[in-house]
């Protein structure tokens, strides 16, 4: 098994240690790095990635540490080629040695040091379902100390003890430090906020009660404009292979009851394509979109709806106000609507056999479903 960083400690230093999740992780990892980049000190840096395919998404910031450092030594299996960077130092580690399931940085200079040491732990975060680390971060002297210790007996070089510190630039880098954490933890609310405001449109669909397909739609259209803060709404269903229908036109948006051609706009674009499609900032477009003519952000998902595909649309003349994680979510709404969609037309095909029946009318060939969607629709 070999030297484990975070065994080494685990029961010393009991107290530092809590469960982490991989956000947070990366948030502590890249601010001790950022200290290191942005005031270029010069030292040997230490980070173990688990596995070299870890490393691609950390290239950038390691070839700015490369450029900075004395030396960068990046550890892990090696599970694929590492990319030849100058100043970085690639090595493997055994898939069965405890440092395969540790995550850790080292920095030990006189004026700045700190570690994070971690170990991966079976338990998967409840809400993400990924990865969780129970880890020891800390400014300790004493826990530097001990990691580098370790570190030079593993990469067999001599271990040289630092005499004097400046406690007044640690100080410094550690004010530094806290101040960024703090900040990005107030976007991490932020964004945590906006996924419960998500939730709650989720439910607030599931709320919805009508009996009429078309009915349901403008009242999903309404939530919309109200969540996610859209100032036009269009929900549109394919009627051939050439066209698709609004059929709703909530806010600012327009043309309902139009039949618009394929070509034409964000919402033939995704039935084109069977895709979500998201323009952060169409100002550079020449061409405007007919159902949402003043919207600069625009996002659009699809709905699988039985036979008739459908797409809903969202537009506001902010660029840039939604993101990636928006057009999940509405991709997930989409998703929502194709199921409430195929409820209403089981329903329909229901009640038009239950007619049928009572009538005698066995010889009225029954409708197809996109006969039986466009009653819904009117």
């Amino acid at each position: 098994m070999g030297i484990s960083l975070f065994l080494s400690i685990e029961d010393q230093y009991e107290s530092l240690r809590r469960v982490n999740t991989i956000p947070m992780m990366n948030l502590i990892s890249h601010q001790i790095e950022e200290q290191v980049i942005n005031h270029q000190i010069s030292t040997d840096f230490f980070a173990g990635f688990q596995r070299f395919s870890n490393f691609p998404e950390q290239l950038r910031r390691y070839s700015r540490l490369g450029s900075v450092c004395r030396r960068v030594y990046v550890l892990g299996v090696p599970d694929c080629e590492p990319a030849n960077i100058s100043g970085i130092e690639f090595v493997e580690l055994a898939p069965s040695s405890s440092l395969a399931q540790e995550w850790f940085l080292l920095v030990n200079t006189p004026t700045f040091w700190a570690t994070l040491v971690a170990r991966e732990v079976p338990e998967k975060d409840l809400v993400t379902n990924n990865r969780q680390f129970d880890a020891v971060w800390s400014y300790d002297v004493e826990v530097v100390e001990r990691i580098a210790l370790l570190l030079s007996q593993l990469m067999e070089r001599p271990y040289h003890p630092i005499r004097e510190r400046d406690y007044a630039q640690q100080n410094f880098h550690i004010s530094e430090m806290n101040s960024c954490i703090v900040d990005q933890l107030e976007e991490i609310n932020t964004l945590s906020q906006r996924r419960w405001s998500r939730m709650q449109t989720l439910q607030a669909f599931s709320a919805i009660s009508t009996q009429r397909l078309l009915q349901f739609l403008q009242a999903v259209a309404q939530v919309l404009l109200d969540v996610f803060g859209a100032t036009g709404v269009a929900i549109s269903f394919q009627t051939d292979d050439d066209s698709y229908k609004v059929v709703v036109a909530a806010g600012e948006a327009m043309g309902q009851g139009w039949s618009v051609h394929l070509t034409d706009g964000i919402c033939g674009q995704v039935l084109r394509e069977h895709r979500p499609v998201h323009f952060k900032d169409t100002s550079y477009r020449q061409r405007f979109d007919s159902q949402l003519p003043t919207a600069k952000c625009l996002m659009a998902a699809p709905i699988e709806a039985i036979q008739q595909r459908g797409v809903i649309a969202l537009g506001h003349p902010k660029p840039n106000l939604w993101d990636e994680e928006d057009l999940d979510m509405l991709e997930a709404i989409g998703r929502f609507i194709a199921v409430e969609s195929r409820h209403f037309f089981r329903r329909a095909q229901a009640k038009i056999k239950s007619q049928q029946q009572n009538h005698n009318s066995h010889a009225v060939p029954s409708e197809s479903s996109l006969q039986t969607m466009g009653r819904q629709l009117r």
